[in-house]
């Protein structure tokens, strides 16, 4: 591959996109925690960096942005009025069409780095070099995949342009990615207002069925990108009530981590049940 390019951060732009229904919920914690581990990205020399906060009650998205003192990182802290469904498609394809550059790379508001300035920038420049020399490449998953959490992300066929990257095995994943901006082409911002509450899936797994994985990237080694494994029950969607948000963060903070875990699986049952 040749030397990275400055150019190529010049090209690229940095999205992310919050609902926050209500301080009080565990979910801003996770939030706040999430934004406030970003500065070795944020100061990364991206053309723009934007904050989308969705249509959150009393702009809460924007108030734990602005408690995490990260805002001033942003050259944009925008609020989406545009009423939706309560369906995660809708703010993160409205935060990544906001992007004028060709490359965007997004993070969900939960997404937690744990590595370097240098690990960071290495993986990023890593996967704008395979966007930029493989115009075959049209996403990267960059998240640290927890197995565990299920497998339709995970690594597949192996990528013959780097050993850090291999094809996902369903589809990609994008709560940490690179994309091509082209790729909002492929279902776009107004399809998935046209379908509203009944969208078939995910705009990842829309974008990326099971006949075009091999346009995608997923890592397949540790990365500096990790999600804290409480946010698969604590969603912007889910139907967690305020009070046993509140009771969990406590037993949380007091180290009580049975009677957490307890909570967890039982407000983790019922979500899965109310999905059936």
């Amino acid at each position: 591959m040749q030397n990275f390019s400055n150019d190529l951060w010049q090209k690229t732009s940095f999205s992310t996109c919050s609902y926050i229904k209500s301080l009080r919920y565990y979910r801003a914690s996770i939030a706040r925690r999430a934004i406030q581990s970003w500065a070795n990205v944020l100061e990364l020399p991206f053309a723009e960096k934007i904050f989308l906060d969705d249509s959150s009650p009393d702009f809460n998205a924007m108030k734990v942005l602005q408690s995490s003192n990260e805002i001033n990182h942003f050259d944009s802290v925008r609020y989406n009025s545009r009423s939706h469904p309560p369906h995660t498609n809708f703010g993160t394809v409205i935060s990544l069409n906001l992007c004028k550059s060709d490359y965007i790379f997004h993070l969900d508001d939960d997404i937690q780095i744990v590595g370097s300035h240098q690990d960071c920038l290495n993986i990023l420049e890593h996967g704008l070099t395979i966007l930029h020399e493989d115009k075959n490449i049209m996403g990267i998953n960059l998240m640290h995949i927890d197995m565990s959490a299920g497998g339709k992300w995970g690594p597949g066929k192996d990528y013959f342009g780097s050993d850090v990257f291999s094809h996902p095995t369903q589809y990609f994943g994008n709560s940490a990615c690179l994309i091509r901006k082209e790729l909002l082409e492929v279902i776009s911002l107004e399809q998935i207002f046209n379908w509203g509450k009944k969208q078939p899936a995910g705009w990842e797994e829309l974008v990326s069925n099971t006949d075009k994985t091999s346009s995608f990237l997923v890592a397949k080694v540790g990365t500096p990108f990790i999600v804290d494994n409480d946010t698969w029950l604590f969603k912007s969607t889910s139907r967690v009530s305020t009070w046993e948000s509140y009771k969990y963060f406590l037993l949380k903070k007091l180290g009580l981590s049975t009677e957490a875990s307890k909570l967890y699986k039982k407000i983790k049952e019922r979500e899965y049940n109310s999905q059936l």
